[in-house]
């Protein structure tokens, strides 16, 4: 009797996990939504246990495109419960009068804190999220982009380049008191390709557990495969990502976005 609860409560607990899945996956951008905004794209979002921490974000205000990739705090259900608040609290900071991308990541941390900061014994939560976000005015081509200790690359005059922003990220226990974020604005060129990633790829261990992937070799990845369609990139990159890990288990939640202007 006691093994038939055992099992009962299995199998609960992973159609509670499929349905938390459905709703995640639901607040996403849909394929409608990268066709109408960009010019060619690709996902490839791997989550360690059915859930994610990691999530991706992509609206339109007016003539300009938003989009972000953020990797929250841990994985699995805590993870995606902090994707969906970064996903709500995005979605409402984009409808105030903010112009630049790094006063989005500022209004963003004072609400993730907020969030976390409880008035009655003075306690602060240490949950925190890594972000990249960027915006890109399709009449003007000016492109903007803030991190909160994320990083994205770039690939533009045959080259790829990593582009960084803050090093702090949103929310968790930090130096500064009052942190602000700031908008740096890059020279995007015709047909650049942007590429977008969490920490689970470069941090993934082989099949020994010996040696983790490492940014470098990401970085090498994306310039040998630069000049293929994004569809044909998302394959290699599964290929790569799953003949590296082998048996090993996954190490953390992974993403990867590619996107073309």
């Amino acid at each position: 009797m006691q093994s038939d609860s055992i099992d009962t409560k299995i199998v609960q607990d992973d159609l509670n996990l499929s349905y938390a899945q459905t709703i995640q996956n639901g607040l996403f951008p849909k394929d409608r939504h990268f066709r109408k905004n960009v010019k060619d794209y690709f996902v490839l979002y791997k989550p360690q246990n059915i859930v994610s921490g990691d999530f991706y974000w992509l609206t339109q205000k007016n003539d300009v495109i938003y989009f972000a990739l953020s990797d929250c705090t841990g994985h699995g259900v805590s993870g995606a419960m902090l994707s969906v608040l970064g996903i709500s609290l995005l979605n409402y900071i984009i409808q105030k009068n903010i112009t630049h991308v790094g006063d989005i990541l500022t209004e963003l941390d004072k609400k993730w804190i907020e969030t976390f900061n409880n008035e009655h014994d003075g306690q602060f939560n240490n949950d925190w999220m890594d972000i990249s976000i960027i915006s890109y005015n399709t009449i003007t081509r000016e492109f903007q982009y803030a991190t909160a200790g994320g990083e994205f690359a770039i690939c533009q005059n045959d080259k790829i380049h990593l582009l960084k922003g803050n090093s702090f990220p949103i929310g968790g226990w930090q130096i500064e008191k009052n942190r602000v974020f700031k908008t740096i604005t890059f020279d995007l060129q015709k047909n650049a390709k942007l590429y977008f990633f969490s920490d689970g790829f470069k941090h993934q261990f082989n099949n020994d557990n010996t040696k983790k992937f490492t940014r470098k070799k990401l970085l090498n990845l994306l310039q040998s495969i630069k000049h293929d369609s994004m569809e044909d990139q998302k394959e290699l990159i599964d290929f790569v990502f799953s003949t590296w890990k082998d048996n090993a288990s996954q190490t953390d939640d992974m993403s990867i976005i590619g996107i073309e202007f």
